[in-house]
């Protein structure tokens, strides 16, 4: 009986290899992870929202955004769980000259890559 699933096993191991190598998908698995980041991405607007209101009314009280993200926490921002973003890595506030911009690293978790995510301030 142990050789009969040693073998169903090393041949489902060879069947999903060559599924794997002829650039096959991974099915209902991929399309619920594509999935998933949608719906990550469609609660980040919301979390950006409520962090750009606070980054305001920061600004307005004390005529700047301040020099980090958690000065917001309690004052103008209900949770520090806000300032992480859905995939689980730390909102930045992004400066350049005058301008600026509330930032996420999006689903690869890399700042700066071309998944990031911008809202101007």
């Amino acid at each position: 009986m142990r050789y009969v699933l040693l073998v169903l096993l090393v041949a489902l191991a060879v069947v999903l290899v060559l599924h794997l190598a002829r650039g096959g998908e991974a099915g209902p698995l991929a399309a619920s992870g594509a999935r998933l980041d949608e719906a990550k991405q469609a609660a980040l607007g919301a979390q950006l929202r409520e962090v750009e209101a606070a980054l305001g009314a920061f600004a307005d009280e004390r005529g700047g955004y301040p020099a980090d993200l958690a000065e917001l926490v309690p004052g103008h921002l209900r949770a520090a769980g806000l300032l992480v973003d859905p995939w689980g890595t730390p909102l930045r506030l992004e400066r350049d000259g005058d301008a600026a911009a509330l930032a996420s690293a999006g689903p690869d978790r890399v700042p700066g890559s071309g998944d990031d995510i911008r809202r101007s301030l």
